[in-house]
């Protein structure tokens, strides 16, 4: 695909020189750059060479790639610094998109938390893209910290990179705080339900005490013989029981 001016050639592979993400390099009129790209971490290389851009890149992004090529190329007289510009354009774009969607996906797990559903397996599915996509944008803002010192219309580009990385980190402390919410949400849980066993357990403990002391095969005790002996232990009984649960509800412990 080309234009007057000069031409962007993309192909799904990867040059031997781009083993790694984060190479940058200029030797010999020849400009290659390398950065990662997209929720997966795939590679794409930048190659500038006589006035032409050739970039390389896997198959998973290489729609993203296509459709900056073509707003690119439907510039008339454009050079290789719009080319650039329009490249970064997009995948600022789609970094954008990404954020927003990652954002009201977070507020639903939010809003589950709260209502005390388990959230925590989304929660680390959608940290873990947050940050893959987080490193995607260090190496957008890496690009464009080096390409601007070559081409002219970048620098604001990277100006807006690095509020997009700080957006992303404002995303991820979100994120981070949900953790804490389930946490938080769990323990509450937990603790609530101690609470009331440690409540059953106050209540039954003086009863025990009471059955404990008449269970005792000790041949003189005189109440034994009472003939109201166990109605009155049953009522002493209940009545203890009776008058903890109103302690602790006045208390509201339960």
């Amino acid at each position: 695909m080309s234009n007057d001016s000069a031409t962007w050639v993309h192909e799904v592979s990867r040059p031997e020189w781009c083993s790694r993400s984060f190479i940058f390099n200029v030797h010999d009129g020849i400009t290659k750059l390398s950065i990662p790209i997209g929720e997966k971490l795939s590679t794409l290389c930048i190659e500038i060479k006589d006035g032409n851009l050739r970039t390389y890149s896997s198959r998973d992004v290489e729609k993203l790639i296509k459709e900056s090529m073509e707003t690119a190329l439907s510039i008339k007289g454009a050079g290789i610094d719009v080319y650039l510009k329009t490249l970064f354009s997009t995948l600022m774009s789609y970094y954008h998109r990404e954020l927003a969607l990652i954002d009201q996906y977070v507020e639903k797990i939010i809003d589950s938390i709260i209502e005390g559903r388990g959230e925590l397996v989304r929660l680390y599915r959608v940290y873990n893209k947050a940050a893959k996509l987080h490193r995607a944008v260090h190496g957008l803002i890496y690009g464009l910290h080096r390409l601007s010192r070559l081409y002219e219309g970048l620098e604001n580009l990277a100006s807006d990179a690095l509020t997009l990385e700080g957006m992303y980190g404002a995303t991820i402390d979100r994120i981070t705080n949900a953790f804490n919410l389930h946490y938080t949400v769990i323990g509450e849980r937990t603790n609530s339900v101690v609470t009331k066993l440690t409540v059953i357990s106050a209540i039954f403990l003086p009863l025990t005490l009471i059955a404990g002391i008449y269970g005792m095969n000790f041949r003189y005790m005189p109440e034994l013989n009472h003939p109201l002996a166990y109605p009155l232990v049953l009522i002493l009984m209940a009545s203890i029981a009776l008058g903890e649960l109103i302690y602790f509800k006045r208390k509201k412990w339960i």
